[in-house]
């Protein structure tokens, strides 16, 4: 059994390279788990693959797994089990891994929900299939399918009872506005539905921090690490 710590991070926006020197150098973290809250910036070229394979030395050598949701800034067939690109990158990256939406992963002896997606602000500006796709928001879960009880909820968005409030910019279309209400609306339903203590979420590139009945809500900024406390939690990871 051996003993790992388990941390959250904002958005990276395509640093891998800049998240593995912040984890070793920076903050000297060994024997860990880190959990990028979605827009970690894949689909946009084939960066990942070259930044990867730079990093893979030093991930093995400090004993660093790396999870990820999908953002709005993600391409979603990166988190699809079906897809040919999931299944292609799931052998390739040992110390990297895509979490698919709506499934319960133990992480770190936790176990933890991910619900990736949300929608983006600035659709205007960006191209169909390179820097923006269809499959961006949230999906939507049906109740009875949704997990009872967890340790830990980790989502791109927040519900809208966690901050910040919602706001509609002046380059934002109603629909699209709409449809970033509507996302935010269902978070507010597993809110309701599923138990757990602590709720993790990106997006907003600024912290957040309070509480919602007995779930205690951080919302990360852009490369921000939180460290999660655990309560003296040993797990054994297959390689």
């Amino acid at each position: 059994m051996e003993k790992r710590e388990l941390y959250f991070v904002g958005d990276i926006h395509g640093e891998l390279r800049t998240l593995v020197w912040t984890a070793t150098q920076r903050y000297k973290i060994k024997d860990a788990d880190l959990v990028v809250l979605g827009d970690f910036g894949v689909g946009f070229d084939k960066k990942i693959y070259a930044d990867y394979a730079r990093c893979k030395k030093r991930l093995i050598r400090n004993n660093l797994h790396i999870y990820t949701i999908r953002g709005n800034h993600d391409d979603p067939e990166y988190f699809d089990e079906n897809s040919e690109v999931y299944k292609k990158n799931k052998k390739l990256f040992t110390r990297l891994h895509f979490l698919e939406d709506h499934k319960v992963h133990n992480i770190g002896g936790l176990d933890i929900y991910a619900i990736g997606g949300g929608g983006s602000t600035d659709i205007t500006y960006r191209t169909p299939g390179k820097s923006w796709w269809p499959g961006e928001y949230i999906k939507k879960e049906p109740i009875k399918e949704l997990p009872g009880k967890v340790d830990v909820i980790v989502s791109h968005e927040a519900p809208l009872a966690f901050e910040p409030v919602v706001t509609r910019f002046d380059d934002t279309p109603e629909e699209q506005y709409n449809k970033i209400i509507e996302g935010r609306t269902y978070l507010d339903t597993v809110l309701q539905e599923v138990t757990c203590k602590n709720w993790y979420y990106g997006h907003y590139h600024k912290y957040y921090f309070g509480s919602y009945g007995d779930i205690i809500y951080r919302g990360l900024g852009i490369m921000e690490f939180y460290q999660h406390q655990k309560e003296n939690i040993s797990y054994s990871y297959a390689e």
